[in-house]
């Protein structure tokens, strides 16, 4: 569990620097509203953060999820691990949707405050060029401030868990489709069967493919989730009454916004962290029920000396189950 909690780790860390920019972009188109519209689209709003804010615009509130992001993938795949003993065939479909349901339900309770903290500060300084940010007086000053105050207005369930019953909505279906799809993929483009003899390169796509997957069934709570984190604490009651008035006044769209430019973001993210994941585990992690008998045994047989031949086994390198 402690290789799973370090592989997953790494390739939260690896995901996370490579689709942060389309993230920033997805949240500003989430949260903005037709009476205040400043970007039309998802190329537009890349343009404007790129040409108004400097290449760190797209970075802004990036220390909260790249630590956090680490600790919560180390979870969802130690806890995904860990599930897969509560059924005798792991590998179905059924088993790796349910794994998957509870790796995000634990997860979503770290996940909650940490893109709380993201959201807020991807708003800031909307449109504010570099020295003007840097110079003007913000309302958070970074991560911890951001928790500090959130915890000092509402509290910690209605302040710092802010949004925690959509980030549930969101990511229980999100993770209950991410290693079914993932599985799927290898089922059917690589040549064995097994994801350890793809090549890298459909690796790459079947980690995108596995990402996009998994936003598609989870979106509109998600749109749900950044409204309601980013708004003002009054502005909405609950989660619910956000919904109700984000429809009313924008109709069936507004769930929908930002999908463009969340599933730019979900390739180079997950293109990266389920295969990087999985090269670490298959490299690295080599379970004892793994080891080659056949290897085994013949030291066994050939050592002259007996001291040896019951310790001394070199084990085979082995590849991790398809997920």
């Amino acid at each position: 569990m402690a290789l799973d909690f370090g592989f997953g780790c790494v390739a939260g860390v690896t995901g996370t620097i490579a689709g942060y920019p389309f993230d920033t972009v997805k949240v500003r188109l989430q949260t903005q509203t037709l009476n205040h519209r400043l970007y039309s689209g998802s190329l537009d709003c890349f343009i404007k953060i790129a040409k108004q804010e400097s290449i760190l615009g797209f970075y802004k509130g990036m220390t909260s999820p790249m630590f956090g992001v680490a600790v919560i993938n180390g979870l969802v795949f130690s806890i995904q691990n860990v599930s897969k003993g509560l059924f005798d065939n792991p590998d179905t479909y059924f088993s790796l949707a349910v794994t998957g349901a509870i790796a995000g339900c634990v997860q979503s309770f770290i996940c909650s405050p940490i893109e709380l903290v993201k959201t807020r500060l991807q708003m800031q300084g909307i449109g504010q060029q570099r020295k003007l940010f840097t110079l003007s007086t913000r309302l958070y000053k970074g991560p911890i401030d951001c928790i500090k105050k959130s915890y000092t207005r509402q509290g910690f369930r209605y302040g710092v868990l802010r949004g925690l019953s959509m980030t549930l909505a969101r990511d229980i279906p999100s993770f209950t489709a991410y290693f079914p799809a993932w599985q799927f993929f290898v089922s059917h483009f690589s040549p064995t069967g097994k994801e350890a003899d793809m090549p890298i390169y459909m690796s790459l796509i079947g980690g995108a493919f596995t990402g996009i997957a998994a936003w598609t069934v989870s979106y509109p709570f998600d749109v749900i989730k950044s409204r309601y984190q980013a708004a003002r604490d009054h502005a909405y009651k609950n989660v619910w009454d956000c919904a109700v008035k984000s429809f009313r006044m924008e109709g069936w769209q507004v769930f929908t916004r930002g999908f463009l430019a969340c599933t730019i973001r979900a390739i180079p993210t997950n293109a990266f962290t389920y295969p990087v994941y999985s090269f670490l585990k298959r490299t690295f992690d080599t379970p004892l029920d793994e080891i080659d008998e056949t290897s085994v045994t013949t030291k066994i047989i050939t050592n002259s000396k007996p001291m040896f031949s019951s310790r001394t086994s070199t084990p085979a390198i082995a590849s991790i189950q398809s997920i």
